[in-house]
């Protein structure tokens, strides 16, 4: 297949390959096949591999969302009257529900997070990068220190985490269980 940038040829790869999704940050997927232009370097996503990576910005923007505190979210209800339409109307649009605002389901009922219902009633599109925010996987962003943010707006607890603490270590702990004086 040749390429239409540079007239190069598609040659086929496999393995690991790398991408900063401009929502949830660096996505790496495993075992995969493309093709990669021999010339200019241009990539060429096979079918399975671009699954892969829809599949996992999914799960990414699933784990991230959980890490939000539940006032973070709202009701279908206030979501329709922050945005002026019904809630049919906002069940039925193909945009929300193909992820323009960010919703996650709660005990069975889907919630919708209030500072991207916000922004897309401001621009028509509620995405923004969540990765930014300071939720991520542990593993991938330790440092030395962190510090601990419960939500994008403000922090609830602006004390910094010391290295040998079980937050640095990534297991999960209720900070009102955890003493700051170790």
């Amino acid at each position: 297949m040749n390429c239409l940038e540079c007239g190069g040829i598609y040659m086929e790869k496999s393995g690991n390959y790398e991408l900063v999704d401009p929502y949830v940050g660096k996505i790496i997927i495993q075992g995969v096949q493309y093709y990669q232009c021999d010339k200019c370097e241009n990539i060429l996503y096979s079918e399975a591999m671009a699954q892969a990576i829809e599949s996992e910005r999914n799960k990414r923007i699933r784990e991230i969302l959980s890490q939000f505190p539940i006032s973070d979210f709202i009701s279908a209800a206030e979501t329709a009257s922050i945005l002026g339409i019904s809630r049919q109307a906002l069940h039925k649009n193909r945009r929300i529900n193909h992820g323009f605002i960010y919703q996650t389901k709660i005990c069975g009922l889907t919630v919708y997070l209030k500072q991207s219902v916000q922004h897309y009633k401001k621009t028509g599109d509620g995405r923004f990068p969540l990765y930014f925010h300071g939720y991520s996987l542990f593993t991938e962003y330790l440092k030395d220190t962190i510090p601990v943010r419960v939500s994008p707006v403000y922090d609830r607890y602006p004390r910094t985490i010391k290295s040998g603490s079980p937050f640095a270590k990534g297991i999960h702990v209720n900070p009102k269980e955890y003493n700051y004086a170790n």
